[in-house]
Order: structure tokens, then sequence, then C-alpha cells
């Protein structure tokens, strides 16, 4: 007989309103048919499988593909459609390779390789509600994939793997609730790309000229002065903080080690100290300039930070730094060329002191920093918003779930 604590589990914390009956415990095989891709040649890159009009998945296509499986990388032509194997629009993909248990529903027919497996639903199975299913427990899987090589699962995995689901009404119920959730998510990933192509095409007329503001008065400003940063800005290196002088107080001040913890936001900041003198101030310009991600800018408004030896810190007196953070980022890929020489990629503080700009009058820096920022400001807004809706949405898998 079955115990109290073991019924509890056959429901979930949030139900939609009429929806009492008890969920059942299901095997994976009686959900659906799991069948595994295929891709047989060797080598795998041999070009005559290739360049055909038939979509051929990745198992990356379907990590990146936020539950919708509609876009490839590759394709293949009918003679290695004969090697592949042909999943139909609505088959939910599973990786079982490295990336464990990530899925996604087919949109359209795709050839998919053997890091992949496929499984219709049988009819009284909503395959966006199991795909959800498994969104919910894909950190479950991977924590169960068998370490060899590379982390792996296999069809014997899947076909003992236990589901609990409910009627097919109330499947249809999450799954039309939650897809309309993933709805929005991707309306705003979409806003924020849109806001960010914006951006970069206004940058790239504001930084050639091929538009200018105007004063108050409707008249031209002056013409933009050609500078180095030197001449413009201050530049204050990092040092290397012991352990001992971390501090775990969080009235203390920010240290950043590298470009992992930019962030202007004191909820975010994990790292602290008290006797560093390697401080930037607020209205400054963070650059790593060591290891990885060099060249990587952060415009920081934190009113002190103290910084580990991969970063430095650009700060004028004179000129908006604002806009030479701007006028920066549209110059990182020469950050990155001036460091990929070296056996670990580093910039020289006389790498940057030398790099020449073009800058504008003071009024029309802040005019330009202005409205870039506005722009800054808005893509924020829609990144928090995506990350709380993904939030919420992680939350709703946890309660509305078994």
């Amino acid at each position: 007989m079955m115990s109290n604590v073991e019924k509890e589990k056959l429901a979930p914390d949030l139900r939609f309103p009429k929806y009492t009956e008890e969920w059942e415990r299901n095997e994976i095989p009686k959900l659906g048919a799991i069948q595994r891709g295929r891709f047989s040649p060797r080598p795998r890159n041999n070009p005559i499988y290739y360049g055909g009009a038939i979509p051929f998945v990745q198992t990356s296509d379907v990590v990146n593909s936020g539950g919708l499986v509609e876009t490839f990388t590759q394709t293949l032509n009918e003679k290695g459609l004969k090697v592949s194997k042909l999943f139909p629009r609505g088959t939910i993909l599973i990786t079982i390779a490295a990336n464990i248990g990530y899925t996604g529903v087919l949109q359209i027919d795709m050839a998919c390789p053997d890091s992949l497996v496929g499984i219709q639903c049988h009819p009284d199975v909503h395959n966006y509600f199991l795909n959800f299913v498994f969104q919910k427990e894909q950190p479950k899987m991977d924590y169960l994939a068998v370490e060899a090589a590379q982390k792996n699962i296999n069809i014997a995995f899947l076909e003992i793997y236990v589901i609990i689901t409910p009627t097919f009404p109330e499947q249809q119920k999450i799954a039309n609730f939650l897809t309309a959730l993933d709805a929005r998510i991707t309306q705003l990933v979409r806003k924020r790309a849109l806001l960010e192509d914006f951006k970069k095409g206004v940058m790239q007329q504001l930084f050639t000229r091929a538009i200018r503001f105007k004063d108050d008065h409707g008249n031209d400003f002056p013409d933009w002065e050609e500078k180095k940063l030197g001449e413009v800005a201050e530049l204050t290196s990092g040092q290397h903080l012991a352990p001992d002088q971390y501090d775990s107080d969080p009235k203390g001040v920010p240290y950043f080690t590298g470009p992992s913890d930019y962030t202007n936001d004191p909820s975010q900041f994990t790292k602290w100290t008290k006797s560093s003198s390697k401080i930037a101030l607020t209205d400054s310009v963070l650059i790593t300039v060591k290891g990885n991600g060099v060249g990587k800018l952060m415009y920081s408004t934190i009113p002190q930070v103290a910084m580990g030896r991969q970063l430095m810190a650009i700060r004028s007196e004179s000129y908006n730094n604002a806009l030479i953070f701007q006028i920066l980022l549209t110059r990182t890929r020469e950050f990155v060329a001036l460091a990929s020489g070296n056996l670990i990629p580093g910039l020289s503080r006389p790498d940057i002191l030398v790099m020449s700009l073009s800058v504008p009058s003071e009024l029309e820096q802040t005019k330009i920093a202005n409205f870039l920022s506005a722009i800054d400001l808005k893509i924020e807004r829609v990144a928090t918003q995506i990350t709380e809706t993904q939030t919420f949405k992680r939350g709703l898998l946890q309660q509305m779930f078994v």
C-alpha cells in the first residue's frame, strides 16, 4: 500500500482549478516512442553528404533552442539523408552526450545525428507538456549521467526513466500556459537584440560623424579633435590581494578580479576588501588587460571599486567618461588584436595610452553620452525583464510538476 508521503508526490503544489486527479507514474516508453538519431559516415565531415536542402540539426541547436527547435547549422543532401535519421515535426529531441538532457520540439522535419534521441509522443501525451517536464528534469538527468570520457546517457537510460503525468486536458492547460510564457521570453529577447542592433547602428553613424547633434540653438558643434587616450584620461592599474585581505563584510569595497565580476548591481557583488589602495572611483571605465576576456569593458557607476591585476581603470577629469566608454566599445577588436600576440593575452599601459580617439566638444560629448546611455538603460530594463521572467518560469516548473 502506498504511504501518505508517496501519495503527496503524485500531485504538484500548484494546479489550475477543477483538476484534482492524482498524477500517474510512467516510464518514458509509455509516453512516446524513443528512437536514436543516426549519422554513420566516418569521418563525419566528408562533404559528399552535405549541402542539400534537408535540415540537419546538431546538439548545439537543441541546447540553444529555448525549447523550440527551428534553426539549424548544417544541411544534408539525399546521400546524407540515407545515412541519417529524419524525425517529423513535433518530435521532442533530447541531447545525450556532453550536454545532457536538453530538449526541444521540432518545428519542421529535420535529420538528426546519433548524439540526439527523438521521442514521438503517443496520442494521449501532449508533446509540449512533456518537453516542459524534461526542462525541469534536465539537472537530474545530468546528475545521473554516466561519467566516461564525456558524460552521456542512452536509450536504456531513458527507457526506465520515470515521468509523472496528469490527464491530457491538464497537460494541455499547463503546456498552453508555459508556451505563452516562453513566447513572452522570446519577445523580450528579440526586443533586446533589436535595441542592441539599433545602438550599434547609431554608434557607427555617430562616431564616423555621418550624423551630428546640434546645440540648443540649432547650430553645429565644433569639429572633433584627434587625441591620444593618455591625453584625455588617467589610467589606474589593479593589484593582487592575498586571501587574508578579502573581507566578507558587505560594507567594504567591492573587489573585482576579472570581467566575470563586472556589475553595477550591489546585490551581485561577491568579493569585498578594506585594504586595497588601487581604487577605481565612480564614473570610470574598467578594462580587462590580461587573460580571458581581454579588452572587455565596463562603465562603473559604483562609488569605488578595488581591482585585481587583470583590470585597469580609465578615468578623465575633463572629458565625459560615459562617452569614452561608448567610443572604446567600438575599439574592442583593436584591444584583442593588440593582446593576441602574447603567450598570455595582455595589454600594457602604453598600448592603451597611445590609442588615438576622435573626441567632440564638451557639450556634444554630453549630448551623445546621454543619448547612448538612454538606449543602454532600455537594454538593461529589457535584460532585467528577461531574467525575471526566466526566474518566474523556473519557479513554476518546480511547482507545476511533480
